[in-house]
């Protein structure tokens, strides 16, 4: 009886000292301020949440891994509820629209640095998030001309997603969307892309009506690149700066978090427009870095590294460019 009574002792001093053991579920809701509307609810999550803890772990402690997951803001959801931060949709005719589409030069390769990195480039905005509202198309879009625009005229610009899912009639918002199309919007109908300050970010589809004149960058010229060519989307970011490009998003990219991403797992279509803003090496394998629109919770503040070369998730199949009025 004195060892229980003297052991329970102990453990009481430690539980004072240094706290109760600690709780991953109510870590995980802390720190990404989750509340839920029901028991019920929250049950759901957190069995959603353990389900992802395991997968997470799983991959983590394998050997020779050249990416880790982690946990985010993606953690205790659904496949479909993570649907709803996708937003790409290929048209059915992909040159729909396209009449105004410069050729693409045929470009030197031979000369390319070994790596190109826009992450800390003045003309590239932040990392922004795109929320519940499937439009990283729009994200894409104007990640790819704020940066065009900047380098034609030397000053940043911050450029209003919202415009497109509101007013862009080639698209459909929320419910997906074509970077190539949202130029072509830009540029023939809207007259220009709007300041994000005077045209700000609501998540979903208003009704609202803006002033043409107030509209601060405009297309150029923009077009495909061609497919399954690496060397020639290297150029193409050196020549015009970040890309547009459209992948398959499967679980674990969601809970991606650092390293060279080689998931082969990813569907036969792209669901998902980012920004390819460079390009490099980690050890023998080469990648590609993509700006996210998710946030600086997800992967590297809001960046990737997607493996280079092997058009993994599709990632080098719809790769485009866009250039400033």
């Amino acid at each position: 009886m004195k060892m229980l009574f003297a052991f329970a002792v102990i453990t009481v001093a430690l539980t004072v000292v240094y706290g109760a053991p600690a709780d991953p579920w109510n870590e995980y809701k802390n720190k990404h301020g989750k509340k839920y509307g029901s028991t019920a609810d929250e049950a759901q999550r957190k069995k959603n949440f353990l389900a992802k803890d395991a997968m997470i772990a799983k991959h983590n402690s394998q050997k020779n891994v050249t990416y880790q997951l982690g946990h985010n803001q993606f953690s205790d959801m659904t496949t479909t509820e993570l649907s709803q931060y996708l937003g790409a949709i290929k048209p059915a005719n992909v040159t729909r629209s396209l009449e105004v589409m410069a050729p693409l030069a045929i470009m030197e390769t031979r000369q390319l640095p070994t790596s190109l990195d826009y992450r800390t480039h003045a003309c590239l905005a932040a990392v922004k998030n795109q929320g519940q509202c499937g439009n990283g198309w729009a994200y894409s879009a104007i990640g790819s001309l704020e940066f065009a625009w900047c380098k034609k005229y030397g000053t940043p610009v911050v450029l209003s997603e919202q415009q497109l899912v509101d007013f862009d009639t080639y698209d459909y918002g929320c419910n997906g969307g074509w970077y190539i199309n949202a130029w072509n919007y830009l540029k023939n109908v809207a007259g220009g892309s709007i300041q994000q300050s005077l045209y700000s970010y609501t998540a979903k589809k208003n009704t609202l009506k803006f002033a043409s004149s107030k509209t601060r960058a405009n297309v150029g010229s923009y077009g495909n690149l061609p497919k399954l060519n690496a060397p020639n989307m290297q150029a193409a970011l050196k020549t015009y700066g970040p890309i547009s490009v459209a992948i398959a998003v499967t679980d674990s990219f969601a809970n991606y978090a650092s390293g060279v991403y080689t998931d082969t797992a990813c569907g036969n279509v792209v669901d998902h427009a980012v920004v390819v803003v460079g390009y490099g090496k980690l050890n023998v394998i080469d990648y590609w870095i993509v700006r996210n629109s998710w946030g600086t919770g997800w992967g590297q503040s809001g960046y990737g590294f997607i493996q280079r070369g092997v058009n993994l998730c599709h990632i080098e199949e719809h790769a485009a460019f866009v250039t400033a009025a």
